[in-house]
């Protein structure tokens, strides 16, 4: 009967955690992420050109890739998140291996190498690199404590993040680096390294730009950067999307020409609307409101992201949190920008949206991990019977 009894309040027990659990869930993060994929999904069909709906269509390959990420998301959450601390070095270990990889076995597409061709697939390794350097990152910060005020420790933490940047830039993806240099950036305002090492770093960036504009960049990099700014500089060349882009979002007008698309996109004159552009192929589609739909959507996001922060319970899920929280608002800051003319092209990704395995499968894993902290805060506390 002891026995018995026993099993009676095990089960209960565990039932009521589950419970706990499943009750911090947060229905307004997932449901705001579902928006966004289901708005890339009809996005990147209309901009393939609204073929059939068949399993080789690019709109219905996203919307297997997002099933496929949720399931993923699913499971990522239902683990406890410390446990990635355990395995913070093994995750990293791996995310470096594969970026060393591709620069040797990877495939050339439009002189850069940066994807696997698996099967049908297409997966980049630095997508999963952000999030395996945010792992490690965090571990290691979340481990150091009020350590971090020492310059050794703030050295460290700028070579976990230094390792990657270089490897994606050797791709060359110059997007990518600048992913990873703002994880650092957003996960290190955050921890008790002094500031003074921070203006330090602000004093050195002018020249170390100058020194990577002349001895680092590519003469095409820095042409891109400067045509980004000044388009009519090469109208029928780099600059000639940017134009078009700017034509097709301020043609939207308030509710835009519909599934088809602006007139740039008609004509097949908005190159790469699927992935960097597709926020202006989006304008076409739905206009000015369709514009500020979209980017409410990613304000809610971001707010849910930034509410993980505020709810952990100790360091290595803040640290978790803010790298996800930055990575997410970057690279749609940027990729709206550059839509609109206020940002250089660097070819990132505008989450959930743009068409590509491997970003919504990031991001996905990215968001199972913030579900795991929600989830696992509380302290549960049970009376002696």
């Amino acid at each position: 009967m002891a026995v018995a009894l026993g099993t009676r309040r095990r089960g209960s027990v565990g039932g009521l955690a589950v419970g706990h659990r499943l009750r911090d869930f947060d229905p307004y993060m997932l449901i705001t992420t579902l928006v966004l994929m289901a708005f890339g999904v009809v996005a990147i069909w209309s901009a393939s050109g609204r073929e059939a709906l068949t399993p080789g269509n690019l709109g219905v390959k996203q919307a297997l890739y997002g099933v496929l990420g949720l399931v993923v998301m699913a499971l990522v959450a239902g683990f406890d998140y410390r446990f990635f601390a355990s395995f913070a070095w093994l995750i990293y270990g791996v995310g470096i291996a594969s970026l060393v990889l591709v620069l040797l076995k990877g495939e050339v597409v439009a002189g850069a190498q940066r994807w696997f061709l698996i099967g049908p697939l297409s997966v980049q390794p630095s997508e999963f690199t952000k999030l395996a350097t945010i792992i490690a990152l965090a571990a290691f910060v979340s481990s150091r404590g009020s350590a971090m005020r020492e310059l050794g420790n703030f050295v460290v933490s700028l070579g976990i993040v230094l390792v990657p940047m270089a490897l994606v830039f050797q791709q060359p993806d110059l997007g990518t680096t600048l992913v990873h240099g703002v994880i650092w950036v957003s996960m290190m305002l955050v921890t008790q390294t002094r500031r003074l090492y921070f203006v330090i770093m602000g004093i050195l960036a002018g020249p170390a730009f100058l020194f990577a504009w002349e001895f680092v960049f590519q003469a095409y990099q820095r042409r891109r950067l400067l045509v980004s700014y000044n388009p009519d500089l090469d109208r029928l060349g780099e600059g000639y999307n940017i134009l078009q882009a700017r034509i097709s979002i301020g043609s939207g007008g308030w509710l835009g020409a519909g599934l088809g698309g602006g007139s740039q996109s008609q004509l097949e004159m908005l190159k790469v609307r699927e992935s960097d552009f597709i926020f202006a192929h989006v304008s076409g589609m739905f206009g000015f409101l369709g514009m500020l739909a979209l980017f409410a959507s990613f304000v809610i996001l971001l707010w849910r992201c930034l509410r993980v922060v505020e709810t952990a319970r100790d360091s290595f899920g803040q640290c978790l949190a803010v790298g996800v929280s930055g990575v997410m608002f970057f690279q749609a800051f940027v990729n709206i920008g550059m839509n609109v003319g206020l940002m250089p092209v660097t070819g990132i990704t505008l989450p959930f949206v743009s068409a590509g395995s491997s970003s919504v499968w990031t991001f996905l894993m990215a968001q199972g991990i913030l579900q795991s902290i929600l989830m696992r805060h509380r302290k549960l506390a049970f009376q002696p019977t």
